[in-house]
C-alpha cells in the first residue's frame, strides 16, 4: 500500500502554551477541522480515542474510522499518535514559540492511500492538504477563545 505525508503550519496569535493546550482537547477538534466529525477519549483508556472522518470529495462520500493511541507528548512542544485499527494513519502537531504571544503550530498527518481513493492518489494530497490548512485557520479563531 501507498502512504503518503501532508504538512502545513500557520502562525497563531496565542502563546504557545494556549495552542497546545487548545490542540489537546481532542474531542473539540470536530469544531475546527473540516473532515473530522467526531473524536470520543476512550473512558477507562484516555491515551485512546474514535476518531470519524466524513466528507464529501471525488463525487464521493467518504467516511473512515479508527482508533488512536496518543503517543507520550512533550508539553507545549508535540502532540503525536498512530491509529491502531480502521484508517492507517500517524502524525504529529509541533508548537515552536514566535514570541511571548504567538507560536507557529505545524501538523503533519501520514496515512495510507485507501484502495477506495487510489484513483485520486496523486489528487489526494493536494487535496488534504489544502483541508489540513483550513483546519489550522479554523484552529487559530479557536485557539483565540480558549
Amino acid at each position: 500500500m501507498e502512504w503518503q505525508d501532508c504538512t502545513v503550519k500557520s502562525e497563531i496569535d496565542v502563546p504557545v502554551s494556549v495552542a497546545y493546550n487548545a490542540y489537546s482537547d481532542r474531542e473539540s477538534i470536530p469544531r475546527w477541522m473540516p473532515f473530522i466529525s467526531s473524536v470520543k477519549i476512550l473512558e477507562d483508556k484516555p491515551d485512546l480515542s474514535k476518531w470519524s472522518l466524513k466528507y464529501k470529495a471525488f463525487g464521493r462520500d467518504i467516511e473512515f474510522s479508527w482508533l488512536a493511541r496518543n503517543m507520550q507528548p512533550i508539553p507545549n512542544q508535540k502532540i503525536h499518535w498512530r491509529s491502531l485499527e480502521g484508517l492507517p494513519n500517524r502524525g504529529a502537531v509541533r508548537f515552536f514559540p514566535k514570541g511571548p504571544s504567538s507560536c507557529i503550530v505545524e501538523l503533519t498527518v501520514s496515512y495510507e492511500v485507501p484502495q477506495l481513493l487510489v484513483p485520486f492518489a496523486s489528487a489526494l494530497k493536494p487535496f488534504l492538504e489544502t483541508l489540513l490548512r483550513r483546519g489550522l485557520d479554523r484552529f487559530a479563531t479557536f485557539a483565540k477563545s480558549y
